[in-house]
């Protein structure tokens, strides 16, 4: 069955309203499952297990794994994802002021902070990235309507009032800044959770080596 934006949006009544508080006892073992060991690591015995339910009560709620899976997925992305952070950064993006310094780092603290309340979210995110060429399609066109085009107008807005370098594409600074972020975001919630990082420090840092590329000389 061909994963669609439809097809999540009915996923997730379901997902909202589960049948049973077993139901529900599944679903949220299983995000915990597929965002530890991913949809390929993740066996039906574990997720059973991390339910302290049977496999056989396992696939009287959901036949599959992949019924399973969707029915994560569809948490993810319309319960988690786009009301809370691409709503909240879609906010902030267009919150222009007071100048180009503070706009950035609001936005990168702010993301901070949303990560860190559930970083487990963000392993599932990566997860159904890498493994399903369908939601990550979903995605890409939800974040380039919400947050790519938002964030070019306010590239061209810092532009036009001088701030940043009005020679550069704006959709390429826009990447870039993008990459910075989510790179931070992975190496501490992901990569190197235990590593000793001071996030202040570091998004101050990551400002400094992103801006000085893009600086308006003066």
């Amino acid at each position: 069955m061909k994963l669609t934006l439809k097809l999540l949006q009915n996923e997730f009544d379901s997902y909202k309203s589960p049948q049973s508080e077993k139901e529900k006892n599944i679903v949220e073992a299983a995000e915990e499952v597929f965002a530890e060991l991913g949809f390929a690591g993740a066996t039906t015995a574990e997720l059973a297990k991390r339910a302290d339910v049977t496999e056989r009560t396992l696939f009287k709620y959901f036949p599959s794994k992949s019924d399973l899976y969707r029915r994560v997925l569809s948490g993810l992305l319309l319960s988690t994802i786009v009301p809370g952070h691409m709503s909240d950064l879609k906010d902030r993006l267009q919150n222009l002021k007071p100048n180009f310094k503070e706009w950035y780092i609001s936005i990168l603290k702010a993301r901070y902070a949303a990560v860190a309340k559930e970083p487990q979210k963000l392993k599932l995110l990566l997860g159904a990235l890498l493994f399903s060429k369908e939601f990550s399609e979903i995605f890409g066109n939800l974040w380039k309507i919400n947050l790519y085009d938002t964030s070019v107008e306010a590239i061209q807005y810092f532009q036009g009032i001088d701030e940043i370098r009005k020679d550069l594409d704006p959709n390429q600074i826009v990447r870039a800044s993008f990459s910075l972020a989510a790179s931070f975001l992975i190496t501490k919630f992901v990569l190197a959770p235990k590593y000793p990082i001071d996030s202040d420090n570091e998004m101050e840092s990551i400002f400094s080596i992103f801006y000085q590329g893009i600086e308006n000389e003066k």
